[in-house]
Order: C-alpha cells, then structure tokens, then sequence
C-alpha cells in the first residue's frame, strides 16, 4: 500500500489501559445554515438519543460550542462544512472540517488552499458524501493533498438516494496505494419529529477521554468504525499461509445476516444460509494488500470496519 503507515486497530486498545466506545455524528446542521432546527435543539436532541459527541457542522460558518450548552460528559466538536468550487471539472467540493477555530470564505478559495488553511488551524478535514455530490475520485480527489479520509455514509444523501460510498472509498485508496479511514453521518437538515435523517449514522471511536481533541485523533488515526445499525465488537487477523500469503479473519459482531470482506480486488462474502450470527471466520484472498469489512444485519443496516493493511500483518 504504498509507503503508508497502516491505522490504529480499534479492536486491540484494551478496556483495562482506559479505552472507551464513544458513539458520535460528525456532520449536522441548524438553523444557523440550512438546518430545520436551532444549534440546541440539534444538541439537545442527539443527547436524548444516548449519542456521546456531536458536531454541528453548518454551511460556510462556524457554529460556536460555546453557544450551546449540554452534560459534562457530552463532548462537542466545533466545525464547518465547506464548500470551494471544485477548478477540476466536477461539481463543487463539500468538505467537514473539524476542530476549527476560525471562519474562512472557502468559495473564494481554491480547494488545496482550504486543505491547508485548516491544517493550520490545526484542524481535521474529511471528504463529505462523495456519491451524492458525483465526485470522481481521479478527476476531483487525487489532485489534493491533506485530506483525512471519506464520508462513506450520510444519511441525508441516502434519502435521495446515494447514501453510500464506499466505491469512492475502494477508488481512492488503489488509487493512492494508501489505506484510507472513513465515518458515516447524519449530515441532519430536518426536524427529529419528521424521522427523515437523524439518528441513522454513526461513527464509533475509541478514546481515553471525553474531549473532541481525543474524538478527532481516533478518526484521523483509524481508531474508529462506522454504523448505521451493527456493531462490531472485534476483529482478528492473522496468516496462515505465508507462501502464497493467505490471510484468516474472525469477526464478532452483533447479529448479521452477512459480511462481507472488501480487498483491493475481488473479496469474500460470508452467510448462514440466511440464519443470523454473531462470529464468521472468513478465509482472504490470497496477496490481498488490505481488507475492510462490511457487517450487514436482518434489516439491511450496514456497519464499516476501517481497512487493514495486510503487508504490515
């Protein structure tokens, strides 16, 4: 893959050093932009939801964490959708930056000067709903440089239709020749009474504590994976071929229906013949470069592991 480092395993940060699951969306709106409801009200409601961190991530202009209030232990991410026009042919970009300490006029600028300008902030920036905004990752994407990882669910976009997009993902990373981390999102604009797009997609991180420094790190570094209903609960690689570089898998999970292993190319699918199950030892392909996995439930809800570099297995 490259001469890319692979990311933090999740699953191998241990209770016992002081790890914990905090559940979060990364990408909403209020009324500050094109959002239904007001900044608390769009707190207020991913708090009653047992979420753990937020980020309302308006249009253009920061909304301020410290114009909201919440519990102590609810962490809040300050951010802000951007948006510069895109000078390589496709429609214009949509970035999530977070951590973000300052505004900027992003559509006056062009998109690797806004890359750069919240790094220097010191912030975090991850490409949004790429299949909702028809990005073609050769033509828009792999000119830039600095970007954090993929928006590979966005529950708004699944309303219309592309809520997925992990293709983008997969294009990407051969691409690249680099492993990339992804989240999926609410991207919410409506009201939670309207049931449209709050509540339906969620990033898992891994942290030892409760501050959205800690929440960003575990994104960036790949200490995360990505739901829309599942969970995983562990995943356990390891060779047991050398010679022609066969990789086992064991993954535990909350009930499924299937999972499938994705590779760099081609990937395995692992069923019970529709019964569900919680534990599936699958077999990879023999000199897979990496592999992700994609937990599916009864209901069709989809979990996204982060991807394993297997060179460094």
């Amino acid at each position: 893959m490259g001469e890319q480092k692979g990311l933090v395993d999740p699953f191998t940060l241990a209770d016992e050093d002081g790890y914990i699951w905090l559940k979060g969306n990364l990408h909403s709106h209020s009324t500050n932009s094109d959002g239904k409801v007001s900044p608390q009200e769009r707190v207020d409601g991913y708090v009653n939801a047992g979420y753990d961190y937020l980020c309302v991530s308006d249009h253009h202009t920061i909304t301020r964490i410290d114009t909201v209030s919440c519990p102590d232990e609810f962490t809040l991410v300050q951010g802000v959708e951007l948006h510069p026009d895109n000078p390589f042919g496709g429609q214009r970009h949509h970035f999530l930056a977070l951590n973000m300490t300052e505004d900027m006029n992003a559509q006056v600028m062009p998109p690797q000067a806004v890359i750069d300008a919240v790094h220097k902030q010191g912030g975090s920036i991850w490409l949004a709903h790429p299949h909702w905004s028809s990005v073609n990752i050769l033509r828009d994407t792999m000119p830039l440089r600095g970007l954090a990882g993929i928006e590979v669910f966005n529950t708004t976009c699944r309303c219309m239709g592309r809520g997925e997009s992990s293709v983008h993902w997969d294009d990407w990373m051969e691409l690249g020749g680099q492993i990339l981390p992804a989240l999926a999102n609410d991207d919410a604009h409506a009201a939670e009474s309207t049931e449209r797009d709050t509540y339906h997609g969620w990033t898992m991180v891994r942290v030892k504590e409760r501050t959205a420094e800690a929440v960003v790190e575990a994104l960036a570094t790949g200490a995360s994976y990505s739901s829309s209903g599942p969970e995983i609960l562990d995943i356990k690689l390891k060779r047991v071929d050398e010679g022609k570089r066969t990789v086992e898998a064991t993954v535990s999970c909350s009930e499924a229906r299937r999972i499938f292993a994705v590779c760099d190319s081609y990937g395995v699918e692992y069923h019970e013949g529709g019964e569900l199950f919680e534990t599936a030892t699958l077999t990879l392909r023999p000199g897979a470069k990496y592999v992700r996995f994609e937990i599916v439930d009864a209901q069709g809800y989809k979990a996204w592991s982060n991807p394993y570099d297997l060179a460094n297995l």
